[in-house]
């Protein structure tokens, strides 16, 4: 199955969006929670910065500066310290204020790392003025902080990549189920139209919408068949009925032809007669032969043949009644075009088309029979003349039952010719058309490789 397709499906791209929303939702999720726990952690770092600031003050207002000097140096935890005189002169702790500076604010604290080069880390600060001018410094470093808040982006950052893993295995999986579904349904489809109407869509027995479109679509195949079951049987009926009178009455106008007695005004009437109803019976004939094709009974003795040997076999019988009638009949059937198929068919198929051509072309048309491959590696069969061609809008047309041209209504003929044509080659899968030959008329099939 081409990767294009799945991804091409409407249930892979329904799966996409969904992902990319869930994708959205975390992500904004994750901003959220990281706003919140980063906007608590700095509160209850502010806190406790606060109250450390607060039981120094109490020691600086009972024991005065001597006593934070003294005091600074012994405090531990995660904070750092900083006490100056009023020139801005740091006499304690690790930490100076900038001149000026009261409040919150964020400082550049110095470190050392293994290597002893000196670096420095922001802190988190508050200076407090002091009576005597100086300043009193209390710092977190936040290292505590960091922790988490690292815990916590590469927790969502997992997250992330997981849905986006999970999502895209989901939406392959799911979308490559239906269109396994999907394709099921099509080939039933094109079996049908194939001539199969005994084909159905398959149900998984999930009884999900897809089961139910088959349903569907198996009740509306059910109604179609059963109505050309019976358009098929009111013809053949009728063709069976009325061939049998016609026969006996062509049968008894043959007799009275043959007698003696008979005069020749009345021989010609009985001849032209006889004529008449021999062309309806063809007619006929070719009624009950269209509708044994189009059943496909005639599917199940298929072998393997050659279609450009069964063409050639066709030039050479009509070759001579070409010539008689001044047209040159010539073959090009280098390439062979081999496909399963029932041969007689496909003999009565090319034999359609040439004989259509020679009939309804003057004297002097060439007309070729070619065999060609096609650039994506199918064969194709065509019949092609220099006549007078058909009216592009007419060119469809010509494969239907009974249509003829007018000017080809002066010819013999009950337009069903090409009717069998398109009959046989639906039968063998092959696609057809009728083609402006530049000048005339060309007919193609077209097989797949």
């Amino acid at each position: 199955m081409p990767q294009t397709r799945l991804f091409r499906t409407s249930s892979f791209r329904l799966a996409a969006i969904y992902l990319a929303l869930f994708t959205v939702s975390v992500l904004i999720l994750g901003a959220v929670v990281y706003a919140v726990v980063h906007t608590q952690i700095a509160a209850e770092i502010d806190q406790d910065i606060d109250d450390e600031s607060a039981a120094l003050l109490k020691e600086y207002s009972a024991h005065g500066r001597d006593r934070l000097q003294a005091l600074i140096p012994t405090r531990g935890g995660s904070f750092a310290y900083g006490l100056v005189d009023a020139d801005g002169k740091r006499i304690a702790g690790e930490l100076a204020a900038p001149p000026g500076a009261s409040g919150w604010t964020y400082l550049q604290e110095p470190e050392s790392d293994e290597s002893d080069a000196e670096s420095t880390v922001d802190v988190r600060a508050l200076v407090t003025r002091l009576d005597d001018g100086g300043a009193l410094v209390v710092a977190d470093e936040w290292r505590g902080a960091r922790g988490p808040i690292h815990a916590l982006l590469s927790a969502f950052a997992w997250a992330l990549a997981a849905t986006l893993v999970l999502g895209t295995i989901g939406g392959v999986l799911l979308s490559s189920q239906a269109l396994k579904r999907i394709e099921a349904m099509r080939s039933a489809a094109q079996a049908i139209v194939a001539g199969d109407w005994r084909r159905r869509i398959p149900e998984t027995g999930a009884d999900d919408e897809l089961d139910h479109l088959a349903r569907t679509f198996n009740l509306m195949f059910d109604r179609i068949e059963s109505l050309l079951e019976a358009h098929k049987a009111v013809g053949a009926a009728v063709a069976h009925d009325l061939r049998r009178p016609l026969t006996r009455m062509a049968q008894r106008l043959e007799t009275q032809l043959g007698r003696e007695t008979t005069r020749p005004e009345t021989a010609a009437a009985l001849e032209a007669a006889i004529a008449d109803i021999h062309a309806v019976l063809a007619t006929f004939n070719a009624i009950l032969r269209i509708g044994q094709i189009e059943s496909g009974a005639r599917r199940a003795g298929f072998r393997e043949v050659d279609l450009a040997v069964v063409a050639r076999d066709i030039v050479e019988a009509f070759q001579p009644a070409a010539e008689e009638e001044g047209k040159s009949l010539i073959a090009e059937l280098d390439e062979a075009l081999p496909l399963s198929g029932d041969r007689e068919l496909l003999t009565q198929m090319v034999a359609n088309v040439v004989d259509n051509a020679l009939r309804h072309t003057p004297s002097g048309t060439h007309i070729v029979v070619a065999s060609v491959r096609r650039a994506d590696g199918g064969g194709r069969l065509t019949v092609g003349d220099d006549g007078p061609g058909a009216p592009e809008s007419e060119r469809k047309r010509i494969f239907e039952r009974f249509y003829r041209l007018d000017s080809a209504r002066s010819t013999p003929g009950d337009g069903l010719g090409l009717s069998v044509v398109a009959a046989i080659a639906e039968l063998h899968g092959m696609a057809y058309a009728a083609e402006d030959n530049a000048p005339g008329l060309r007919i193609v099939f077209d097989m797949q490789d």
